[in-house]
């Protein structure tokens, strides 16, 4: 679904910023308690944050027990505890490079580093919750990788853009354009530029402009998706995305326009 070589240009940093709020949970953020063992014998034991922990543990033996139990003896002092074997890590990422295939679009290999993750479950190890949905930077989008390409290939049409916009009360707070090649390969990604609209204010007035103005710097708008923040949240955090578009048009909270045949048939 994404192309080897996308473009991301122009992008207002306000914009992007927010939509990141939105969509993604990156691990460099979060507090972690991390421990570096080869065969056992622990090589580092540290708070990313260097706040003063209990190490209650002087070798690993069971690596998922062993997170666990650091979990618990140091409560409300981080987000997540990992644990790695050294060795096996190389390991892991001997396999991953491997795997690269310059033939396949970049999020299916992306993907296949993260679900690796689980193939090592005694070298990487991560508490609360499996490795592959703590590390790295996350989609936070309520859907699998699948999903989400498959759903692109269903309501796309191909040379189009896709344009959601989020309003923080009446103003536009948030924009993603993604851009689809012939082959509905993300080829563009990037934001609308707000210094070249007349106004931020006014939900259905900005949201007209904001394609109008998609149309004219990149290609045709066929799915537009406009609504509040508390809808965008909704909407991400779930799988029945549906029930969520149908409620929020309902209450005058979303603006869906323009719409390929595919797409507008969700909201019937």
């Amino acid at each position: 679904m994404l192309h080897e070589n996308p473009l991301m240009a122009d992008i207002d940093v306000n914009h992007w910023r927010n939509m990141q709020s939105l969509l993604l949970e990156s691990a460099k953020s979060k507090r972690r308690i991390i421990v570096i063992h080869e065969n056992g014998e622990i090589l580092k034991f540290i708070h990313t944050h260097r706040i003063e922990i209990i190490r209650s543990v002087n070798r690993v033996t069971d690596a998922q027990a062993t997170a666990k139990k650091i979990y618990e003896d140091n409560p409300g002092k981080c987000d997540f505890v990992m644990i790695l074997e050294r060795r096996v890590l190389e390991q892991y990422f001997g396999e991953v490079q491997n795997s690269w295939n310059a033939n396949e679009d970049l999020d299916v290999y992306v993907h296949r580093m993260f679900s690796k993750l689980d193939d090592y479950p005694e070298a990487v190890v991560t508490y609360p919750n499996k490795a592959s949905s703590n590390l790295g930077l996350q989609w936070r989008v309520g859907s699998s990788h699948e999903v989400i390409a498959e759903t692109a290939q269903k309501f796309m049409k191909p040379n189009t853009s896709l344009v959601l916009g989020v309003f923080d009360k009446d103003e536009l707070w948030a924009t993603l354009v993604l851009g689809f090649d012939g082959d509905l390969k993300v080829d563009n990604v990037t934001t609308v530029d707000p210094t070249e609209l007349e106004s931020l204010h006014g939900f259905s007035t900005v949201s007209k402009a904001v394609v109008q103005w998609v149309n004219k710097t990149y290609t045709t708008v066929s799915v537009g998706l406009f609504m509040d923040v508390e809808t965008a949240k909704s909407l991400f955090t779930t799988n029945d995305k549906k029930k969520v578009l149908i409620k929020a048009l309902a209450a005058g909270k979303l603006l869906a326009s323009p719409l390929s045949i595919e797409a507008a048939s969700i909201l019937k």
